[in-house]
């Protein structure tokens, strides 16, 4: 991509992310959605392109607000995937890990995938493919201290505390290995492991769109992934069809969801979480903490950005 498109999306997440704070805490998880989701998308469709919004999972939902199909104001032929707020729930009740996402690319680079579940596993670049989704959580535990130089008992697992991995949790915990227990934001989670600064590694059940994105971000940062999804009839069969997605056993890795260099992501935290710090208020605005990241040059930002709110127009 000639240009760094990275620097006009984050643009689009500080946005969306200083929207969503404005209403933290205040208990209404629909509202807290739906105008980051406006927020977002007004300031996507300012971008020279001729975009198309992709792995929207939110979409023909009757209680949220549908985002544009196509964006831009003419250009080049772009897919573009935003997940204005990771962990609303959270976000509504003042929790953690509250994030919003960006990913832009050529059309076409970005695979698109249905709203299903997936099972995830997501190491950083030190540990590399010595894990195997089919292998049980203990042997990649295993596998990853192995790789990190580290005893078991110093790996750190992110885990999303819901009830469907009870039997993961106790696996894990067998092994000895600390676990890190968040209630909502798995790309917070997925982002941390692939950096490995709280992290070693993230496993367990999440959703196929946020996939991609964690997969665009390991294309710039380094890391590893597998995925699986989880089809519970024919219905859901149909709808991977849908995104020409045939092979049902399938394991993903990175290169099935991203397949170019030709991409960039971006993310800026609403409230404090695995990988970003959230937005604060103050006198005159507020600060916001994101990072850029460009596959193509492997480039790599975290910003900090003053906002003074007399002179931002869109906010």
């Amino acid at each position: 991509m000639d240009t760094n498109y990275g620097m006009e999306i984050v643009r689009a997440t500080e946005i969306a992310a200083l929207t969503a704070a404005r209403n933290q805490g205040l208990g209404d998880y629909i509202d807290i959605l739906n105008t980051a989701r406006e927020a977002i998308a007004k300031t996507l469709n300012r971008l020279k392109i001729d975009g198309s919004l992709i792995n929207d999972r939110f979409e023909n939902r009757e209680d949220i607000v549908d985002m544009p199909k196509e964006i831009g104001q003419g250009g080049p032929t772009m897919d573009v995937m935003a997940i204005a707020l990771e962990a609303h729930h959270s976000a509504a009740t003042g929790g953690n890990n509250a994030t919003s996402y960006a990913v832009i690319a050529p059309k076409g680079v970005v695979q698109t995938v249905p709203n299903l579940p997936m099972y995830k596993i997501v190491v950083g670049p030190e540990v590399g493919n010595v894990i195997n989704i089919d292998q049980p959580p203990a042997i990649n535990v295993k596998r990853t201290a192995r790789a990190l130089g580290k005893y078991t008992e110093n790996v750190t697992v992110c885990i999303l505390n819901q009830a469907r991995h009870t039997q993961l949790i106790k696996e894990v915990r067998q092994t000895g290995a600390r676990i890190k227990l968040i209630e909502e934001g798995e790309i917070s989670g997925c982002l941390s492991a692939i950096i490995g600064e709280k992290t070693d590694i993230y496993m367990g059940y999440g959703y196929a769109p946020e996939s991609t994105l964690v997969a665009a971000a390991i294309n710039c940062l380094g890391g590893y992934f597998e995925g699986k999804i989880f089809y519970e009839n024919n219905r859901d069969k149909e709808m991977a069809e849908a995104h020409n997605i045939n092979d049902f056993d399938k394991i993903f890795r990175t290169h099935d969801l991203i397949r170019s260099k030709e991409v960039a992501v971006a993310a800026t935290g609403v409230t404090d979480g695995e990988f970003l710090e959230g937005v604060r208020f103050t006198s005159s605005g507020a600060v916001t903490n994101s990072f850029v990241a460009r596959a193509e040059t492997k480039t790599y930002r975290k910003l900090e950005t003053w906002h003074f709110f007399d002179y931002k127009p869109v906010f």
